[in-house]
């Protein structure tokens, strides 16, 4: 096979942004641009340090710290997502320890990452300031995602498929393990999230395609190597693909728990997506309805312009990367069947890329349209033009700044006291309870030993997590038990665990109801009366010690405190 590397990127059209931006080839130039994007990141993310944690950071950092612990993923920690990020979050719950601001600490690194990443992934379409207007678009979308957004898998997805994709197109003698390290990213980024396969004819196809033809008559796509050398890529990353995939099952194997998670990943989460459609009797519209709210009308709509100014400028050649890979995120989240709002962190760096685009454009069609009314002798005209394109440039600015300033008022507050603002802060969702969560972790500090167990029967696992316990039962949170996709027998094995460890404490949870997941209308204490075995086991062997916002201690009977109890409290 050859190993010649890659033929050098067609040259851009002219008028591009590489010649109309001026000097972007130039590495002072382009280090100049990649350094004020990266400080613009950098301010616009900071706030992100006062975020509380939501329910699904809980969620991942008591099976990461279970992982840490020793146990195995699926067979004694339970959860319907692939493996991928819980391996993270116990790198995560290892660096930082049990704190609250370990996973603001990540995402605000993998954002500088993702930010690098998609600088080098634009540059060759836009240049070196279209690059950074992208990167400054989609870490300013960033900044105002809300809390329960951070860190979670699509984000670590997308910075694995542009990696993939860069260390693919990577030229010269190490091409091989280029495209192997791609393979290895892409395969992880599938036990992320199995989606991530949308993204595989991205990574496969889009590095080694020659555009420059898509603006002649009649438009042609051609392969910028030879197929032989595509093929040995291809087969280099799909190679690597697969690597990772044995790897992961080698391991689950080996320790014993592939049925466990045969069962929740090829029967029980199938079940689940399914449901998706099948009690939706709107489905498609709704998925209309729902890209057009958490993707953004403003995005469509600057989809469908970028199309429009590239077929009208004859500048396909360039946009179509752009668009292909925001069509391949956006395939990406259509294909998980339900439409979460975060799922839709996977299209934002594309789609700011988009916007980035409509931007070069703008400025190149001023110059274009500036200088020729000065050959027509219309200096005044020309003048307006500039004036008019430093209004669009400024039009967005008041409201960033806007929101910046309440943004690092946050941290302000948080600064001076992290608890309080947790508590109380004002964007959570009303089932995350945060301000009841931290009233029971500290009882449970005061009032329990370090070797009491304690069962949270509800969905907020980071209680186990700040209080350094572990769930009695493989089943961290109940939304496994209550869901109507979930599996009668779970019931069972629920009481079993909880008859065979007796925790000391069991704390049952109020207004959490998550019907949009479970396709249950009652929160956790509502659904003890569908539940007679686990009601039963609670009222005959528990009696109730206190009560915070939404959460009610139960400490089992002939338990002798350690301490004195702390007064009962009311909701």
């Amino acid at each position: 096979m050859s190993s010649q590397p890659l033929s050098p990127t067609p040259p851009l059209p002219p008028g591009s942004a590489e010649a109309g931006l001026g000097g972007a080839r130039s590495s002072l130039f382009r280090h100049a641009w990649l350094a004020l994007a990266s400080i613009f990141v950098v301010v616009r993310a900071l706030p992100i340090l006062s975020y509380p944690l939501g329910r699904d950071q809980g969620t991942y950092l008591t099976i990461g710290q279970g992982l840490l612990d020793g146990k195995q993923l699926y067979l004694d920690l339970w959860d319907n997502k692939p493996p991928g990020i819980f391996y993270i979050y116990a790198a995560i719950a290892r660096v930082f320890g049990r704190t609250m601001w370990s996973v603001p600490v990540a995402d605000i690194l993998l954002l500088l990452v993702i930010s690098y990443l998609l600088f080098r992934f634009a540059e060759p379409c836009l240049g070196s300031a279209g690059a950074a207007i992208a990167v400054m678009v989609h870490a300013s979308w960033h900044g105002e995602m809300r809390y329960f957004w951070i860190a979670q898998p699509e984000t670590f997805q997308v910075a694995c498929v542009l990696a993939a994709y860069l260390l693919v197109k990577r030229r010269g003698r190490w091409w091989k393990t280029a495209c192997l390290a791609a393979g290895l990213l892409l395969g992880y980024a599938c036990w992320l999230k199995y989606n991530a396969l949308a993204f595989a004819p991205l990574v496969l196809f889009l590095p080694f395609l020659n555009m420059s033809g898509l603006d002649r008559e009649p438009p042609r796509v051609s392969l910028n190597v030879p197929w032989r050398d595509w093929l040995a890529r291809a087969g280099l990353l799909v190679a690597g693909a697969s690597a990772v995939g044995g790897i992961v099952l080698a391991w689950i194997v080996a320790h014993g728990a592939w049925p466990a998670m045969k069962e929740a990943q090829f029967e029980v989460l199938a079940r689940y997506a399914a449901m998706g459609v099948e009690r939706n009797p709107h489905y498609w519209l709704s998925m209309l309805f729902r890209t057009n709210r958490f993707l953004g009308e403003w995005n469509l709509w600057a989809a469908l312009a970028g199309l429009l100014a590239a077929w009208m400028w004859r500048d396909l050649a360039r946009f179509a990367t752009i668009f292909l890979a925001a069509a391949s995120a956006y395939a990406a989240v259509v294909g998980q069947v339900r439409l979460h709002d975060y799922y839709f962190q996977t299209c934002y760096p594309f789609f700011a890329l988009i916007w980035a685009y409509l931007a070069v454009r703008l400025y190149e069609g001023s110059c274009i349209g500036a200088r020729g009314l000065r050959r027509r002798g219309l200096r005044v005209a020309s003048l307006l033009v500039w004036v008019l394109l430093a209004q669009a440039v400024f039009w967005p600015l008041p409201d960033e700044f806007g929101k910046l300033a309440m943004r690092y008022e946050e941290l302000r507050e948080w600064r001076a006291d992290p608890e309080a603002l947790y508590a109380g802060y004002p964007r959570q969702l009303p089932f995350e309870l945060l301000r009841g969560q931290l009233e029971v972790i500290h009882y449970l500090e005061k009032n329990a030993r370090p070797d009491d167990g304690v069962y949270v029967w509800g969905s907020n696992c980071l209680i186990y997590f700040l209080s350094r316990r572990q769930p009695p039962t493989r089943f961290v949170s109940n939304l496994g038990i209550i869901s109507l996709w979930s599996k009668p027998s779970w019931r069972g094995e629920l009481m079993r665990d909880l008859r065979s460890s007796q925790p000391s404490f069991v704390i049952v949870t109020e207004r959490d109801a998550l019907p949009t997941i479970t396709y249950v209308n009652l929160d956790s204490e509502g659904y003890l009366k569908t539940f007679p075995e686990l009601n039963s086991f609670i009222t005959e062997n528990y009696k109730p010690v206190a009560s915070f916002d939404a959460f009610v201690v139960y400490r089992r009977n002939g338990y002798a405190p350690s301490g004195a109890e702390a007064p009962r409290s009311t909701p």
